[in-house]
């Protein structure tokens, strides 16, 4: 009887991207492989998205549209009932009955759903940073982490979805010596733990980005009792919007034919809500989501930038809508005067003492200049630097494994998922998570990353089902 062991699958990043991989890699009949996620937070699932401490931060859609698995749509929900959490917070239910529980509590079910995997040894969680990844003259990967510790493995996925924010290049040189600890404060990284302390009640605040993060920021800072004014700034001024205040169910047909520009896609949108006003807009922007890939697939690259350029911002208030509990917090703090939304960009920023002072160009262009204590950027995470963020992804690129794709959303992928440079598709390398939109267009949402870690995890399963060992069995 041969002994060797079984494929070895090693997930760079433990967030929802990886997790979900892991779990849908393990669920299903049993193959000869071993999952190892290697993740320096403490438990699997939650990353940058769902670790968030403070209770005001919410998932943004209703709890009966999240789950680990496509085939149970209700499982978050119904996990929720079994275990009581939902009746632990008050403010999670809406008078439509619908939940909004905190982030974190998604985080929780999502390790929750991993935790008979780990304790069967069949998923290992290794709580170190992949420091290095190299490719053996065997064809196997040789992993290296922060803490000196060697690994091989026959497959590797990178999911680390969300790279560190990047400060507006306005503030790169005030970054090398000001931080949330100094006066006047600069934070660049909202969603650290007690990333906002350092922001006192009268401080005068700045910050850049007017979508989600921004309001998350202000649901804090209302929570730590901030009563100074607060302006809020981005291109367009635009804010998240709002749920439908009535059930709504996807609808339209976005594909019949498939538009090949961009133009032809927003006109599409436009006259299809124009022409049933009887609907709610959400109804629509649902089906044009569930569409994305195909509408994506649809667009030669040229096509592809110029809708990111001109209609990303649009897209992205409209698809990513505000909780109605955040919403309130940030309607109060417009109504009470305290918060400000401008559309605006920063052109000079000077450091005066304790204070920053601020040159802004309005979209009407006009110039003034705001002197504030502190300055919050919530632009979100830096993707086009996705190369350069972490040493195994530089030296994967240097390598030749990996690059952009052409698009400078991530990472270049191929149909199947694998990491992809010029032609070359490496059958061994694969990118889950939003670093693959790129190739499928709309994957930031829970839903599209679920469906694409169950795509992949069958990708996988069946290589591994076609070059394992003889007799090969699990190991613990």
């Amino acid at each position: 009887m041969s002994t060797q062991p079984p494929n070895i699958i090693a997930i760079i990043g433990g967030g929802f991207s990886g997790a979900a991989l892991a779990w849908h890699l393990l669920k299903g009949p049993r193959v000869p492989l071993t999952v190892l996620v290697f993740e320096p937070r403490s438990v699997l699932g939650s990353g940058v998205a769902y670790s968030a401490t403070d209770p005001n931060h919410r998932i943004n859609v209703p709890a009966s549209r999240m789950s680990i698995d496509t085939a149970h749509p209700l499982d978050f929900l119904e996990w929720l009932e079994e275990t009581g959490t939902n009746h632990q917070d008050d403010g999670a239910r809406q008078p439509d009955g619908h939940l909004y529980p905190a982030r974190k509590v998604f985080g929780q079910y999502v390790a929750a759903r991993l935790a008979p995997l780990l304790e069967a040894h069949l998923l290992r969680h290794i709580p170190s940073l992949v420091t290095a990844a190299q490719k053996a003259s065997t064809g196997k990967w040789i992993l290296t982490t922060q803490g000196g510790d060697v690994f091989e493995a026959d497959t590797v996925v990178i999911a680390t979805s969300h790279p560190a924010p990047q400060l507006p290049r306005q503030f790169a040189a005030l970054g090398t010596f000001l931080s949330a600890e100094t006066r006047p404060v600069l934070i660049n990284d909202p969603w650290k733990p007690d990333g906002l302390s350092s922001v006192k009640p009268d401080d005068r605040v700045l910050i850049i980005g007017t979508g989600l993060s921004m309001a998350d920021t202000v649901a804090s800072l209302a929570a730590q009792g901030h009563r100074a004014p607060i302006l809020a700034i981005s291109r367009r001024g635009q804010r998240s919007k709002s749920h439908s205040r009535t059930p709504v169910t996807a609808t339209g047909d976005f594909l019949s034919p498939p538009a090949s520009r961009t133009r032809d896609v927003l006109q599409r949108i436009r006259k299809i809500i124009a022409d049933n006003p009887e609907t709610p807009w959400q109804a629509f922007l649902d089906r044009v989501r569930e569409q994305g890939p195909q509408i994506w697939s649809s667009l030669d690259q040229t096509e592809r930038r110029r809708l990111i350029r001109h209609l990303r911002p649009f897209w992205d208030t409209h698809r990513f809508r505000i909780s109605p509990q955040t919403e309130n917090i940030v309607n109060k703090a417009l109504q009470a005067g305290i918060l400000q939304i401008k559309a605006a960009r920063v052109i000079k920023v000077e450091k005066e003492g304790k204070t920053f002072k601020v040159t802004l160009r309005h979209r009407n262009g006009h110039t003034d200049d705001q002197v504030v204590d502190a300055i919050i950027t919530t632009t979100g995470p830096a993707h086009v630097n996705i190369l350069h963020s972490q040493p195994f992804l530089k030296s994967l690129a240097a390598e030749g494994h990996i690059e952009m794709d052409h698009s400078d959303l991530g990472l270049h992928v191929s149909a199947e998922g694998n990491a992809q440079v010029g032609p070359k598709k490496d059958p061994s390398l694969f990118v889950a998570g939003p670093l693959a939109r790129g190739r499928f267009g709309e994957l930031m949402g829970l839903p599209e990353v679920t469906l694409y870690a169950e795509k992949l995890a069958n990708t996988i399963r069946a290589q591994t089902a076609m070059t394992e060992p003889e007799n090969a069995t699990l190991i613990s």
